[in-house]
C-alpha cells in the first residue's frame, strides 16, 4: 500500500488551471459536498450545545423549545459560512473574471466576480446571522414570559412583549446599517447625520405613530392599568387583553375586541374597574300614577328591606324617586355588588334576580309603566 502511495505523481496536484492549483478545486468541491451531506448534523450538534448552555439558566422543559426556535437559522448561517470557506479556494478564478458595466458618458464601472461572491457572501451572513440572534430573543422571551406567567407577575407580563419587539427593532436596524456600510459601502456617520435632519419631517409626519408610542411607555411605567384588569373608557367597559407600541387591545364580555390608540388612553378620562371592591348598578322602574303615599313608603322600604336580606348585594343602597313625567314616574334603585363576584355567579346572572324580586314588589303596591333598565 506505501508503495502505491509513493508511486503517485503528487506534483499533478500542484498543476494550475486559471491560476487555481488543482488541490484547490478538489478542496473546494470536498466543502460543497461535505456542507450539503453534513449541515444538518452539524447544526444539530451546535443547537445541542446552546440547548445544554442555556439549560443552565432556565428550566430543563425549554430544550425541544430552543431546539425548534434554533435549528434552522443556525443551519442556514453555518451552511453559508461553510460555501464562503468553499468559494475562497478558488478566489483566483473568481477574481480574474471581470464584470464591465458601462457608465454611458460617465467613466465606466470594473467589477470582478470574486469581489461581487465576497459581497454578495457577506450580505446573506448578516442576514442569517441577524436571523439567530432576533431567535436568541424569541428564546429568551419565551423563558422570561414563561416565569411571569407562572409567577403571575402582571407588570412583567406587559412589559416583555414590549422588550421584544424592541430589541427586535434595534436588532435589524444595526443590520441594516452593518450591510450599508459593508456591502454597499455608504457612509453610515453621513447618512446618520442626514436622518437626523430628515427625522424632523418623520416626526411631523408620523406624529400621531410617535405619540402613541411614548403613550405606550407612559402607561407601562404609570401603570394606570395592567393586563388582565377591567377597564371602562367612555361607553367602552372591556378586559384589557394586550398593551402594544401602537395600540392596546380590549376584550368585552360579547368577545368584541377594541382596538384603542395609546394616546388615546392617556388623555382621556379612564375607570380603572378592577381597583374597586364593589361594582355600583341601577335600576330604574317606570311607575304610573295612582299609588297612594302610603304605599310608596312601603314599597321604598319592602325594596330596601329585600335587597338587604340578599347575601350578595352590599351597601349602600339607595332607592328614590326621578323624572316626574306626564303619566309615570320613576323608581331608581342603587345597589352595589361584589367585585370580584362569588364563585359560579354571573353579573348577568344575579342583575335578573334582582330585577326579578324588585318587579315583583313594585306590581304589589302600583302599575308598572312601560319600561324597567339596569345600568
Amino acid at each position: 500500500m506505501s508503495v502505491l502511495l509513493l508511486d503517485i505523481d503528487w506534483g499533478v496536484f500542484n498543476r494550475t488551471y486559471s491560476n487555481v492549483k488543482l488541490s484547490d478545486y478538489i478542496l473546494f468541491a470536498v466543502i460543497i459536498l461535505l456542507t450539503i451531506v453534513l449541515k444538518k448534523p452539524l447544526a444539530g450538534l451546535l443547537t445541542k450545545l446552546s440547548t445544554r448552555i442555556a439549560s443552565k439558566y432556565s428550566y430543563m422543559k425549554h430544550r425541544d423549545t430552543i431546539r425548534e426556535i434554533l435549528f434552522k437559522p443556525v443551519e442556514r448561517l453555518l451552511q453559508i459560512i461553510l460555501y464562503f470557506v468553499a468559494t475562497e479556494q478558488i478566489a483566483p478564478l473568481l477574481d480574474s473574471v471581470d464584470i464591465h458595466r458601462a457608465g454611458g458618458s460617465k467613466k465606466g464601472m470594473n467589477i470582478n466576480l470574486g469581489s461581487l461572491t465576497d459581497h454578495l457572501f457577506l450580505l446573506i451572513f448578516i442576514l442569517f446571522l441577524t436571523q439567530v440572534v432576533t431567535r436568541i430573543i424569541d428564546f429568551l422571551y419565551y423563558i422570561r414570559m414563561g416565569k411571569a406567567n407562572e409567577e403571575h407577575n402582571l407588570s412583567n407580563q406587559q412589559m416583555l412583549p414590549l422588550i421584544k419587539e424592541i430589541s427586535k427593532l434595534i436588532t435589524w436596524t444595526l443590520s441594516a446599517f452593518w450591510i450599508l456600510g459593508s456591502v454597499f459601502h455608504v457612509n453610515v456617520p453621513a447618512l446618520i447625520t442626514g436622518l437626523g435632519i430628515g427625522g424632523v419631517a418623520i416626526a411631523l409626519a408620523g406624529k400621531e405613530t410617535v405619540e402613541n408610542f411614548f403613550a405606550a411607555f407612559t402607561i407601562l411605567s404609570d401603570k394606570p392599568f395592567q393586563t388582565g384588569d377591567v377597564i371602562k373608557l367612555g361607553e367602552i367597559e372591556a378586559t384589557v387583553e394586550r398593551i402594544g407600541f401602537r395600540s392596546t387591545r380590549l376584550r368585552n364580555t360579547d368577545g368584541s375586541a377594541y382596538i384603542i390608540p395609546n394616546q388615546n388612553l392617556v388623555s382621556q378620562n379612564l375607570i380603572n374597574l378592577s381597583n374597586r371592591s364593589t361594582r355600583g348598578l341601577k335600576l330604574t322602574a317606570n311607575i304610573k300614577y295612582g299609588i297612594s303615599n302610603d304605599g310608596l313608603n312601603q314599597l321604598i322600604a319592602e325594596v330596601k328591606k329585600t335587597l338587604h336580606e340578599m347575601e350578595v348585594v352590599k351597601d349602600p343602597i339607595t332607592v328614590s324617586l326621578d323624572n316626574f313625567e306626564k303619566e309615570t314616574f320613576q323608581l331608581v334603585v342603587a345597589y352595589h355588588l361584589p367585585h370580584p363576584l362569588p364563585e359560579d355567579s354571573t353579573l348577568a346572572g344575579l342583575k335578573h334576580e334582582i330585577n326579578l324580586k324588585v318587579f315583583e314588589i313594585v306590581n304589589k303596591y302600583g302599575q308598572m309603566g312601560t319600561a324597567v333598565g339596569t345600568s
